[in-house]
Parts: C-alpha cells; structure tokens; sequence
C-alpha cells in the first residue's frame, strides 16, 4: 500500500501511545478509586478489630481463653448489640450496662431510661460505671485500656508494610464531644474511622485519623502501576525499534540502488574501454602497427584487471556476508606485506602525485592471520585514502606495538571526515556526499566494511581519527602473535 509510507508511521506511533496512555491512566484512576475504599475499609476493619479484641480483654480478664467466654463475646450477634448499643443516642438518654462474672454464671445487663420532657436534663454522665470503684480509678483503667487500644491500631497499621501518619481523636461517650485530638475537616484528614468503644466503662470513644493515604494506595497498587509503566515502555521501544528498522531498512534500499546505479556505471567504464580498443584493433588494422596494437592490448588488459577487481570484492563481500568465508591463518611479518601492496599500487600514486610513505619499525611485526585478507584490508585503506584525497597527497602508513597489540596507521591528509560519519562510514553501501549532496568520488561502499569483518574476523577492531580539513588515520588494531 502505497499510502503506508515511513512518513506515516512516526505520528501514527505517537497517537497509539497517546491513547494508550490515556487509557492507562483511566484504568489506574478506576484502580485508584477501588483501591481507596479497599485500603478504607481495611482501615476501618483494622479499629473495629482493635476495639473488639480491647474489649474482650477488658470484659473476660483472666477468662480469655474460656470457649464459653469466646462464643458470646466474640459473637457476631454480641458485636452487632453492643455497636447497636453504642450507636443508640437520643437527647436525655441515660444507657447503662453492667456485667458480672462469677465462677458458676456470667450476667450481662442493659438497662436505658430517658425523660419523657425534652426540656429536662440528666445531672450527671448517663454512661459513668463505676461498680463500687471511685471516678478516679474507673478514669485511670479507661486510660490503660486506650494506650493498649491505640497501641493495637499502630501496631496493625505498621504491618501494611508502608509507613502512615496517623493520630486519633477521643469523643465523651455520652454527649460526644472531643475530649482530645483537633477537630476533623475533610481538608485535613483522608480517612476518619467510625467511633469505636474499647471498654466497658463508657467513658470515651476512639476515632482513627489518618491525614494522608495517597502514598499507601499507591503502595498497594504497586505491581499495577509497574506493569502499567512497563507496558508503556514496552509499547514505546516497539515503536522505537520498529521506526528505527524502517529507517535502516530505507537508508539500506537507497544504499542498494545506489551501490547498483554506481556499481553498473563502474562495470561499464573498462567494458566500454575494452570494446573501443578492440573496435579500433579492427578498424584501423593495428596488426599492422605493432606498437599501437601493444598499447591497446595493455589498456584492454588493465581494464580488464580492474573489472576483475571489482567483481572479486562483490563476491568477497557476499561470501563475507553468508559467514562462507574462511580464513586461512599463519604466522606472518606485517610489514613485507604492506611493502609489497604499497609497490603494487605504485601506478595509483604515480597518477595522483601522490606521496606514499612507510614507517617501518626495527623489528619484525609478527601476527597470526590470514595474508590475503590482511593484505586487501591494506590495499582498501591506501586506496581510500588515495580516492579522497587531493593531488599531491601524502599518506603515511606505519606500525607501533602497545600493550601486546599491533596498530597498522593509514594517515592521510585529505578533507577529514565529519564526526557524524565516522561510525557510519563502516556501515555496507554507506558513502558519504559532498555539500552538493552527491558522491564526488567513485565507489562501491564496501571496502570499508570489508576491513572491519576482515579485522574482527582476526579477533581485532577498526578505529578513526579525523578532523575537517585536517586529513583522516584509520588504524586497525591487532593482537601480536605470542608463543606460549
């Protein structure tokens, strides 16, 4: 489809993730609001909890573990009483509740009693129980049972495995106004718990308030929100990747046509030299000169070496590619090696005025490759350099040893090459253009990533120096042979 073009796909990319997140944060604000009433209500079940465990205690001191104690007091039906009990507040209503324990029968009793005139008042606290204790002791043993009633809460609190700040308020049973804490605003608490008695003494009420529960939602809501967040993530990179592959694969299909356009331009050259000289041969009778016919035999055969060369690297390159290539490894000198392809190329400098210089070290440089390879890495590099740079070049080639490693230096002083480019120029088919945006200098794109296989093929790597207008120095890096 034709419509579906790589211009397309980046803000198509964009709007998914956008919906996505959207719809993400629609479901982690659904998630958000369930997951607030389940942290309220574990709260609130964290106090009623604490008030009947309080409470028990406090009713069935010394009887804790009776199995008759625990089938009343523990009972639903007994819990849903004494809440009852407890919520029933009416103006003038005197409740009062008394329990007595013996070692033969327990005796619970529930006794309310309130004025049939509204405009009358009790004189005293309708819930004070004091069962032949003095105000004093009963308000002492209320205070021993809050401290172990909010010490229960805090320590039931501390197990949600998140830290809360929480307080609590204190109400009078009977009228209930606060007796302790601040008042309560919505603005200043998140969640206020029910009031829960923690005795039977009827003297207070305990309230949980806990100003913030933001951060313990989001606590609980943990593996949600990392999922969620990795799904993005992951959403974002497939794109990401997926972009990016395009891309490769369109700068990759530009590369092609143009490796084919310039490749077939290359092939035609020398075939269309060839097919000149001989049609001059047989035209013009150069049987008969024989000096001619020589010349003209000499530059068909050039060109003929030429076009050999550069169908060789195609295969090479191919057979590099499909991993076909096999190296032959021995133990060599590098430098004869580079002697002879720097006397092989004599012709190419002598033709651009070019200067070719080798730095020889003093003593033999020994590796363990394959001599073939090694020596058209070499020949890659010095004609790279040669292509690239301006008449009257000069191009140093030499060898230094360091930390048990062997550095072969190309160094050139052509145009440099720009910092964008350098990882790039290694890439298969990359060439780069001038300020016209067109490839000045004839190439296939490939030598430079042939030198690079070439060089990690031998366990070793490739690096670049280079500057505008100040030359380049490609430099493959070896390890040096070592006996055992």
């Amino acid at each position: 489809m034709k419509w579906l073009t790589s211009r397309y796909v980046f803000p198509l990319a964009v709007i998914t993730l956008i919906i996505s997140l959207c719809l993400q944060c629609a479901w982690i604000r659904q998630l958000y609001l369930a997951q607030k009433k389940s942290v309220a209500t574990m709260l609130e079940s964290i106090v009623s909890d604490a008030s009947r465990q309080i409470t028990y205690r406090s009713i069935a001191k010394g009887h804790e573990k009776s199995a008759r104690f625990q089938q009343f007091f523990l009972s639903q039906e007994w819990l849903a009483l004494r809440q009852a009990f407890d919520e029933l507040k009416v103006d003038n209503l005197r409740s009062r509740f008394h329990y007595g324990i013996t070692n033969d029968s327990s005796v619970v009793e529930m006794k309310m009693s309130f004025l049939n005139d509204a405009k009358l008042k009790f004189d005293h606290k309708s819930s004070a129980i004091t069962d032949g204790k003095s105000q004093r002791e009963v308000s002492l043993q209320d205070q021993r049972d809050l401290k172990v009633m909010d010490s229960l809460v805090n320590h039931k609190l501390d197990q949600l495995g998140m830290p809360i700040r929480r307080n609590y308020a204190l109400y009078d049973y009977s009228d209930g106004k606060l007796v302790k804490g601040k008042p309560i605003t919505n603005a200043s608490s998140a969640f206020v718990s029910g009031k829960y008695t923690y005795n039977l003494k009827f003297q207070n009420r305990y309230q949980l308030v806990v100003p913030s529960i933001t951060w313990l939602i989001i606590y609980q809501m943990k593996y949600y929100l990392i999922s969620s967040f990795m799904m993005l993530v992951l959403t974002a990179a497939a794109f990401y990747l997926l972009i990016r592959l395009m891309k490769n694969q369109q700068l990759y299909a530009q590369a092609r046509m143009s490796f084919t356009s310039n490749m077939t331009h290359e092939l035609q050259t020398p075939i269309s030299t060839i097919a000149v000289a001989l049609e001059s041969i047989s035209k013009y009778h150069l049987i008969d000169e024989p000096e001619k016919l020589e010349n003209y035999i000499n530059i068909s055969r050039h060109e003929l070496q030429r076009l050999q060369a550069m169908i060789e690297k195609v295969l090479k390159q191919e057979q590099m590619d499909l991993g076909k290539t096999k190296l032959q490894f021995s133990l060599f000198d590098v430098q004869p090696v580079l002697q002879q392809v720097i006397y092989a190329m004599d012709i190419q400098v002598q033709e651009k005025n070019a200067e070719l210089i080798l730095l020889q070290s003093d003593e033999p440089v020994f590796i363990k490759g394959d001599v073939m390879h090694i020596s058209n890495v070499c020949y890659n590099l010095i004609d790279n350099a040669l292509k690239y740079s301006p008449p009257h070049a000069k191009i140093e080639v030499s060898c230094s040893i360091a930390d048990h490693e062997l550095t072969i230096s190309f160094k050139d002083n052509g145009p440099g090459i720009n910092e964008i480019y350098q990882q790039q120029v290694f890439e298969r088919f990359f060439r780069i253009f001038n300020q016209d945006n067109i490839h000045n200098v004839k190439g296939s794109g490939l030598g430079l990533h042939y030198v690079k296989q070439v060089v990690e093929l031998h366990g070793g790597r490739v690096a670049l120096q280079s500057k505008i207008g100040k030359g380049s120095n490609f430099m493959i890096i070896l390890p040096m042979y070592e006996e055992n």
